[in-house]
């Protein structure tokens, strides 16, 4: 059974008695008064969620996405400037609060999957557009006129027969009281002049100048810093704390008590972190402290290579054992446990009231954060106003809400609002991780080169025990919080009984090519070590694994692996053409220099399908890239600058991942700390990317992700062509000295 994150959520809503919501923002009852009230009391003109047009002039885009780099302002606010017709500076973008009215049709405001884009192209545009027509409507009526004589253009509503213009500022009184329209007409894509440009970025100079307020920038009244001294393994609770020492030192305010740890009070961050050492914790002995990564990878091997949970049987596998005409490949593919770290570590600002909470906080899901600290406090998810700043990066690690129920815990003991910060080292050690994972699969080809026969068994920890909060917050928050629990585990429970299938371990399991014998097998690992999203999910390590293994083919059968790909990829145009670009620019089939290789590998995730190319090669042991080539068909680039940036932020960050990094952990202890021994790569490591955007006029699809699977395997690919070593396990340049030291 197979099935993609929509159907799941929505199977899973059913199962738990849940209601989908959809977004609305026009034609409802009362909206036509609430406008005129905003009116009143700003004297702005606010005609939806997204919007307000002021009498200077300028507009103000409520963005419901957050900003975590990936341009998502920036989009926003070309979509307003195209449909409302108006400069990009006169435009100011920020991020909205936590509200109802943008919670998607899963009950959720959210940022992740790749979904800002597609999410928000119809919606945002239908707002402007609604804007641009009640504006219009409020000229003619000041000029009685009809109002398909007049037209809008930088702002202005020009009347053409008599020449006559107005301001939208001029008019921002009048067209409060203009009925909202039903349906406004959008502009036609072959008319476009902003979407589709390369506009500059619209939060570029904040963050240069250093005005930008991401979450460890906030300040509030009466604010006082905390940090949190976590347990040295992952679920140890402080037996006894001695704090005394700490107490007596300077600007220190209180030493708190947690579930998570021990939480140091003071007037400052730096105050807290001097007193720190200070505080003497003995702490109890959880369940992880037993175990450690190597464990679970051999424990992961092991069950790889046993039958595992049918998730699809399509035709006779069993023909790889029965056809004596075909030859077989087997292979292994392992990928450790895998953290976030985001430039930004975990921070927060929470001030607990004794009937309201209000967060800064920069977090992809302000609705987890209001069911979490609910949950907590015992308010009402309403209860809690969430404000959403600038991320430092996100990377799926920010989908989970326990930084901000610590900060919540720290502020409800000292009565303050309270600015918790994680320091590096406590982002790597003490948060959510990528799962290890583990894949044997066999295949087959006959004489003629194709490929018949395809078994794939995926070994991982499952994710979604791990993300409960996020369950509980798809509900409505009229549901009672204790249902919303229930309903909650009742849905991660039917994954782990097999009634529901694992869908983010499974994501992108399922080859594209056109395999007439073909069982994807899933087995879930259960550990204590906390796992979450992290950027492509389970794209990020099936991808490399699918598009490995069909390259081995490719060479078992004697044949070229972009000609081999592309025979089995008729029913699969899209990802043919991004493919046979990606070869056309690479310049594949050309000679490369002696020890270069190129690697293909192509990839659909999150609607987006890519193809890359990497020229790779081994000099004195060490893997060196020469060259990255990339095609993606994202749909119409909004802006195309931020296409390829994304693109060249996905290849880098997993090629990271391939490269270098890796979770470890021994009695439970985590053994990286900070970029020194988890590190990504750098400018100097990192060869040109070219990035080659598919033209089209579908709508936008998303770019956050899908530039990350392909890229691992075309490693991988490039240097089995350069130098016959096939590198299956990651991190590659451990494993690759691990292969030259048995030689």
């Amino acid at each position: 059974m197979t099935m993609n994150r929509r159907d799941f959520l929505k199977v899973s809503a059913l199962a738990g008695g849940g209601l989908l919501m959809g977004v609305s923002f026009a034609g409802c009852s009362g909206a036509q008064r609430r406008i005129q009230q905003n009116f009143e009391a700003t004297g702005a003109f606010r005609p939806n969620m997204y919007l307000t047009i002021r009498r200077d002039d300028k507009i103000l885009v409520d963005v419901e996405k957050s900003e975590m780099g990936q341009g998502i302002w920036t989009s926003h606010a070309m979509l307003v400037a195209e449909e409302l017709g108006v400069d990009m500076d006169q435009i100011e973008t920020s991020s909205a609060d936590a509200a109802r009215k943008y919670q998607t049709s899963f009950g959720l405001q959210q940022t992740g999957g790749s979904t800002s884009a597609a999410e928000s192209f119809l919606p945002v545009r239908k707002a402007a557009a609604t804007a641009r027509e009640m504006l219009i409507a409020a000229a003619a009526a000041e000029w009685k006129v009809d109002a398909r004589e007049c037209s809008v253009e930088k702002g202005v509503v020009h009347h053409q027969p008599s020449d006559r213009t107005l301001r939208y500022g001029e008019l921002a009184e009048a067209a409060v009281y203009v009925e909202i329209p039903d349906d406004p007409p959008l502009k036609d894509i072959e008319d476009f002049e902003v979407i589709g440009t390369a506009s500059r970025r619209i939060d570029a100079r904040e963050k240069v100048d250093g005005s930008a307020v991401f979450g460890i920038d906030v300040e509030v009244p009466d604010k006082v810093c905390a940090l949190c001294i976590h347990p040295p393994i992952m679920g140890a609770e402080a037996n006894s704390v001695d704090a005394e020492k700490a107490r007596q030192m300077t600007g220190i305010i209180d030493v708190v008590s947690l579930p998570c740890g021990v939480a140091v009070v003071a007037e400052k961050y730096w105050q807290a972190r001097r007193a720190a050492p200070s505080v003497n914790i003995e702490w109890s002995e959880p369940p992880l402290a037993e175990l450690s990564s190597e464990q679970v990878r051999k424990v992961a091997a092991t069950t790889a290579r046993k039958e595992g949970r049918k998730q699809l049987d399509d035709g006779d596998v069993g023909i790889i054992d029965d056809r004596d005409n075909l030859t077989v490949v087997e292979a292994e593919y392992a990928s450790p446990y895998l953290a976030h770290a985001p430039m930004e570590p975990q921070n927060c600002t929470v001030h607990v009231r004794e009937n309201a909470v209000e967060v800064w906080a920069p977090t992809q899901s302000p609705t987890v954060v209001q069911e979490a600290i609910a949950r907590f406090t015992g308010m009402a998810r309403g209860d809690v106003t969430v404000h959403v700043t600038l991320l430092g990066g996100g990377f799926g690690r920010r989908l989970v809400p326990d930084f901000t129920v610590e900060a919540a815990m720290i502020s409800d003991a000292v009565g303050r609002p309270v600015q918790l910060i994680w320091s590096r080292e406590d982002d790597t050690r003490c948060g959510y991780y990528r799962p290890i994972n583990h894949n044997a699969l066999r295949g087959a080809v006959d004489d003629d080169g194709n490929a018949v026969a395809w078994r794939y068994h995926n070994v991982s920890q499952t994710i979604l025990p791990d993300v409960a909060p996020t369950l509980a917050a798809i509900f409505p928050e009229w549901f009672p919080m204790a249902a919303r629990r229930i309903k909650s585990e009742t849905m991660h429970g039917l994954v782990h009984s097999g009634s529901l299938p694992e869908i983010l371990a499974m994501e992108g399991a399922k080859p594209p090519y056109k395999i007439d014998n073909l069982r994807l097998e899933y087995t879930p690992i259960r550990t204590p070590m906390p796992v979450c999203l992290w950027r492509a999910v389970g794209h990020s390590f099936n991808g490399f694994v699918v598009e490995s293994f069909v390259d081995e083919l490719a060479h078992a059968a004697g044949a070229d692996p972009y000609l081999f790909r592309r025979q089995m990829l008729d029913d699969e145009p899209e990802l043919l053409e991004v493919l046979d670009r990606a070869a056309e620019a690479a310049d594949w089939g050309e000679p490369l220099p002696d020890g270069v290789g190129r690697g293909i590998a192509v990839h659909e995730s999150f609607d987006t399908p890519v193809a890359q190319v990497i020229e790779a090669s081994l000099e004195n042991g060490e893997i060196r890239m020469h060259r990255i080539v990339c095609v993606v068909n994202c749909g119409i680039a909004l802006n195309p600058d931020i296409v390829r940036a994304q693109m060249e932020g996905g290849i880098i960050f997993g090629l990271s991942a391939a490269l270098r990094q890796e979770i470890t952990f021994t009695d439970g202890r985590v053994e990286q700390g900070n970029f020194d021994d988890y590190p990504m790569m750098t400018m100097i490591d990192t060869p040109p990317i070219e990035v080659h955007i598919i033209d089209s006029t579908d709508e936008p699809t998303g770019v956050g992700e899908p530039g990350l699977p392909p890229a691992a395997p075309a490693l991988a690919n490039a240097i089995y062509d350069a130098s016959g070593v096939r590198l299956r396990d990651m991190p590659f340049e451990k494993n690759l000295a691990k292969l030259r030291s048995r030689d």
